[in-house]
């Protein structure tokens, strides 16, 4: 069953209409924040149906499409990028086109090695097909896991960035 029928099923339950809008972020991979800028659903107005507010038709009517557009997605390859969330935050797109063919980037946030793993081990049972890493995790997570692994190398903006952040604490 679709997750948008799920969701609808529970509509006479608030309770359960939340526990099932929220079991349906979590296997999107978004939080409620991408959510609401895909929808273009105010933030605030989801924070109150997760708190179980009452809320209009219309809010209904765009989350059901929202969550529509994911399923009809399901055939559109997914990427991961596995990052701290700094460089997440980076990303603004979640979706993009390279020769004529779409991707969904899926984001795994990670603060160490050990939690860069572990989102690649996640990435990769998810069904991702491919996975971004900084140069540093990318020979272990290749070791672990059996879709290909691209490289991100930070460009010369980056370090230029970073070197005056560095110089002002100096």
């Amino acid at each position: 069953m679709k997750a948008s029928e799920r969701l609808l099923l529970k509509i006479e339950d608030s309770e359960k209409f939340v526990k099932e809008f929220k079991r349906i972020l979590l296997e999107l991979g978004l939080t409620l924040k991408e959510f609401a800028e895909i929808s273009e659903i105010p933030y605030s107005t989801l924070y109150k149906i997760i708190k179980g507010k009452d809320f209009r038709v219309s809010t209904l009517v765009k989350i059901i499409k929202t969550i529509r557009q994911f399923e009809d997605k399901e055939d559109i390859d997914v990427i991961a990028v596995v990052a701290a969330r700094p460089a997440l935050n980076k990303i603004t797109t979640k979706e993009i086109e390279l020769d004529g063919k779409k991707y969904l980037i899926k984001e795994y946030p990670a603060n160490s090695l050990e939690e860069c793993i572990i989102s690649a081990i996640r990435a990769e049972k998810d069904g991702v097909k491919g996975i971004i890493c900084a140069p540093i995790v990318s020979s272990t997570i290749e070791k672990v896991v059996d879709i290909p692994v691209a490289v991100v190398i930070p460009d010369k903006n980056a370090f230029i960035e970073a070197l005056k952040i560095i110089t002002k604490k100096i």
